[in-house]
């Protein structure tokens, strides 16, 4: 990248996110999308809406906080139309025009919360979600590798941090920048890593730092699935892998494995048989996408791209979603439709 590209990019996302803001707030934005012919539904991406008491064991990336939740479900109950998955897929399918202001609500990785918080909140506004399961994490009811990594950097008793990345690196995790570059590295490799090497370095992470605890269980188990659809009719499943991989990462064999067994063991625990997919990490390819047309998958999502709206025009295999901001000062423009194309690189 040329000093003038650099230039561009740092002054882009400088002033960029206070121009889109503009944009929305002066109704330049809506009249784009408007002249432009925009239409579509939100898909809305969750993790995590833990309370005070457990949100400090999560990675900040993947947490909403449960009074922020709450406010953005009353926000949506007030100026949007939340409707199931189900609605969605069988509406763009059928290449029918879905209404201004529909917004579905999605949940990835099966966090224990998504029960006993969001759940209940949702409930009271009658708002249907679906929550994508990875089933080998709800089999052992392990918490997520990465807030496991997170709890390890956070509740560390060692000041340095001994790692391999081709060549040996070493950081002083007393350095907030050291201890940044280093979480950031370490994660990098429990993502692109099979699930027994993934095991195998959570491992020596927690041998090399010494934490003095572990994170509290913060994932579902069948059980819970269980009661959260007794209880809670209006959420629906769908598959997330076995192992929560990275599936352009593994063998086909692999991936297919991971996608057929996901599904399987969704289907013994609660009698469902899930048609809907994400894909771990947003991560996907046209190979996989005909492995899950032959799994039967109707609908699965992709990466939060620059164009979120999902349309009788998307690909169903491989759709946009956008990822619930963790305050309510960006919500409103999140769940914009006009917030796309150019609009939307300004604020990134």
């Amino acid at each position: 990248m040329n000093l003038l590209s650099s230039a561009k990019q740092r002054l882009r996302r400088t002033i960029g996110p206070y121009i889109q803001a503009m944009g929305y707030a002066t109704g330049l934005m809506n009249l784009d999308a408007r002249l432009r012919g925009v239409n579509g539904a939100i898909v809305l991406m969750y993790h995590s809406v833990a309370d005070h008491t457990l949100s400090r064991w999560i990675d900040p990336r993947n947490h909403v906080s449960a009074d922020i939740f709450a406010q953005q479900v009353s926000f949506l109950a007030r100026h949007k139309r939340v409707i199931a998955l189900d609605e969605l897929v069988v509406a763009i399918g059928r290449g029918q025009a879905v209404q201004e202001g529909t917004v579905v609500i999605t949940f990835d990785d099966g966090y224990l919360d998504n029960l006993t918080v969001a759940a209940p909140i949702l409930h009271r506004y009658q708002m249907p979600a679906t929550l994508f399961l990875p089933s080998s994490y709800i089999d052992r009811g392990e918490t997520q590798w990465v807030d496991q990594a997170y709890t390890a950097f956070q509740r560390r008793s060692e000041r340095w941090l001994r790692w391999e990345t081709g060549v040996e690196a070493r950081w002083d995790l007393g350095d907030p920048e050291q201890r940044r570059a280093a979480y950031w590295c370490v994660c990098r490799y429990l993502l692109q890593a099979g699930a027994e090497r993934r095991r195998m370095l959570l491992n020596l992470l927690y041998e090399r730092l010494q934490p003095t605890a572990k994170p509290p269980r913060l994932t579902l188990t069948w059980d819970e699935v269980r009661r959260l659809l007794s209880d809670y009719p209006r959420f629906s499943l769908g598959g997330h892998t076995t192992e929560h991989l990275d599936l352009t990462a593994v063998p086909g064999g692999e991936a297919k494995k991971e996608l057929t067994q996901c599904a399987q063991r969704i289907k013994e625990e609660t009698g469902v048989q899930p048609r809907h997919f994400s894909f771990c990490y947003g991560r996907t390819s046209e190979p996989l996408r005909c492995l899950l047309v032959e799994a039967g998958v109707e609908a699965a999502f992709g990466a939060c791209g620059h164009e979120p709206v999902v349309n009788a025009a998307s690909d169903p295999l491989n759709l946009p979603r956008v990822e619930a901001p963790a305050a309510m000062d960006h919500f409103a423009l999140a769940t914009s439709i006009a917030n796309r194309g150019l609009w939307r690189r300004l604020g990134r």
